[in-house]
């Protein structure tokens, strides 16, 4: 596997997003453990132990996805694109990439902000400030999983902690008071995480399971070799434990360069 030389954000808002996740969130998370667990979980006793722990541990395995995605390279090598074109390209069905200048594998496209052509390239994600291809869609479907649990297991907590607001104090008061004002902020931003979350995992899964990328939505796919085998080339051979942590490996179904397909399939029989 080959690491990315800059897995730094380009962008100002590929920034943006990144610091969002990684400085705004946590200060959330924090506010959260001293001010609202509090109130509902006796600090010390084992309530309160789990819920923290079982926040931290989701937390820092969205992050520890989320590095993995910024750091692994799943652009073309074109090493290997030597290799593979030294024999008949055009039933590969490989193509040129006009921008780039080179040969391009099935399924590969080109990405303006990073510059190369990426495998099996998703979409640009701006929270890690590259692309979404064959070799990272694994770590971003974790790392967007685990920021959807957070979120929705924080969300219960801020919304029980508003109503009660509501019940000690006036409306005119609590958008006022800098507490209450404090925790408007933060349950915004919770309601945002969570419907950013809940939207991109019911964008994701359904592509996920026929066996396709966004890029490939709108055209007839022939890439859909049956959801196990599909989820195999997203999560690898250990694709049941896989999602517990990014440093567990996995070895994908297909290398990115060529592909099983039914059209081949139903050729051979």
């Amino acid at each position: 596997m080959k690491f990315r030389r800059n897995p730094l954000p380009r962008r100002l808002v590929d920034v943006l997003c990144f610091l969002t996740i990684v400085v705004v969130i946590p200060l959330g998370i924090l506010y959260d453990f001293i001010f609202v667990l509090p109130a509902y979980h006796q600090p010390g006793g084992y309530a309160y132990a789990f819920t923290v722990l079982t926040v931290i541990f989701m937390f820092l395995n969205g992050i520890a996805n989320l590095i993995a995605c910024m750091i692994v390279d799943t652009s073309v090598d074109q090493e290997r694109v030597v290799l593979y074109s030294s024999g008949d390209v055009e039933p590969l069905n490989w193509r040129h990439c006009a921008i780039c200048d080179k040969l391009a594998p099935p399924r590969s496209w080109h990405c303006k902000a990073c510059g190369v052509c990426i495998l099996k390239r998703d979409h640009h994600c701006m929270f890690t400030g590259c692309c979404i291809g064959h070799l990272n869609y694994r770590y971003f479907v974790c790392f967007v999983f685990y920021l959807f649990v957070l979120s929705a297991h924080l969300l219960a907590y801020n919304s029980i902690h508003l109503k009660n607001f509501f019940s000690l104090l006036t409306i005119f008061h609590f958008w006022t008071e800098p507490w209450g004002m404090l925790h408007k902020h933060l349950l915004s931003l919770n309601v945002l995480l969570f419907v950013l979350t809940s939207v991109t995992l019911v964008n994701n899964v359904p592509h996920m399971l026929r066996g396709r990328v966004c890029t490939e939505c709108k055209s007839p796919h022939k890439y859909n070799c049956g959801v196990n085998y599909n989820l195999k080339n997203i999560f690898g051979q250990q694709m049941y434990i896989a999602w517990l942590s990014p440093l567990i490996e996995s070895q994908l179904a297909d290398d990115g360069y060529t592909w099983k397909s039914k059209t081949v399939d139903d050729k051979l029989e």
